[in-house]
């Protein structure tokens, strides 16, 4: 006999009705979340650009440009507001502050407040789900031209293999992930595509990306695509940058337009697409 089993059915009605509440307000919360989900692509994705910018100004100080906190203010991508509440919590969270802590109440006006909140609330979105602002044809143009972003990065086997596939990287990150990615890509959460330059015993000089290393080896891919493993004992010299591979300086080389376009094209790119 199941000691547990016994007292649970010794409690009788009272743990059944409990879980069944139980399991009434769980299937409430997926019911919300879905909704959440099915609507995403209802903020205007003009009101998320200038939320975006409206955030940038007035909370990214306490919690970050990119809303993920800072010893200021909590992150804003998760919490029981933000995940689970209506927008209208959320929006009331900003104009009237929150109780007890340091968050203050805005006095802005309904239209940038409503701005805001369609951008708090993408930062917990796939950028799949939401209509993003751009051109999605001049995007492509930039990724695959100008900006040489397929020279690292493939999109459904076009591109190169020094960084990550992009062939889902909009049902994988959010819209404010990718846009880090480019811009700050060394403050992107998750980054693993460090530079590493080696030097064999027999003086030749390698760098590219890491993408394994333990007591007993590395592996490695070069600029060409070339995929090189090493016996530590093979290896004179390693440099491991801590920092990503990508270059820090698209955020000052891509115009804001430009930009706009690459975040519209990258957005789109699903394995369901």
């Amino acid at each position: 006999m199941n000691p547990f089993r016994n007292s649970i059915k010794n409690l009788g009605w009272p743990v059944t009705a409990l879980l069944l509440i139980l399991g009434v307000l769980s299937s409430s919360d997926l019911l919300q979340a879905q909704r959440r989900r099915q609507s995403a692509s209802s903020y205007p994705a003009e009101d998320i650009e200038a939320g975006s910018k409206h955030f940038v100004a007035s909370c990214g100080v306490c919690h970050g440009v990119d809303g993920r906190g800072s010893a200021r203010g909590p992150n804003l991508t998760q919490g029981m507001i933000v995940s689970r509440g209506s927008d209208e919590e959320v929006a009331a969270a900003i104009r009237l502050g929150v109780p007890n802590s340091a968050m203050p109440a805005f006095a802005l006006p309904d239209g940038e407040i409503k701005q805001l909140v369609a951008f708090i609330r993408s930062l917990g979105i796939r950028a799949a789900q939401l209509v993003v602002a751009g051109d999605r044809d001049l995007g492509k143009q930039l990724f695959f031209g100008k900006g040489r972003c397929s020279g690292c990065h493939m999109i459904r086997g076009q591109g190169g293999l020094l960084g990550p596939d992009l062939s889902n990287v909009g049902g994988d990150r959010t819209l404010a992930e990718i846009k880090q990615s480019i811009v700050s890509p060394s403050l992107a959460e998750g980054t693993k595509y460090k530079a590493v330059s080696v030097v064999t015993l027999k003086g030749e000089k390698i760098a590219g990306t890491l993408r394994n290393r333990d007591n007993f080896s590395l592996q490695m891919m070069d600029a060409q695509g070339n995929l090189h493993f090493f016996s530590s004992e093979e290896l004179r010299e390693v440099v491991l940058q801590e920092k990503s591979v990508m270059p820090e300086s698209y955020g000052k080389l891509l115009l804001e337009a430009e930009l706009q376009n690459l975040l519209a094209f990258l957005s789109r790119q699903t394995v369901e697409e």
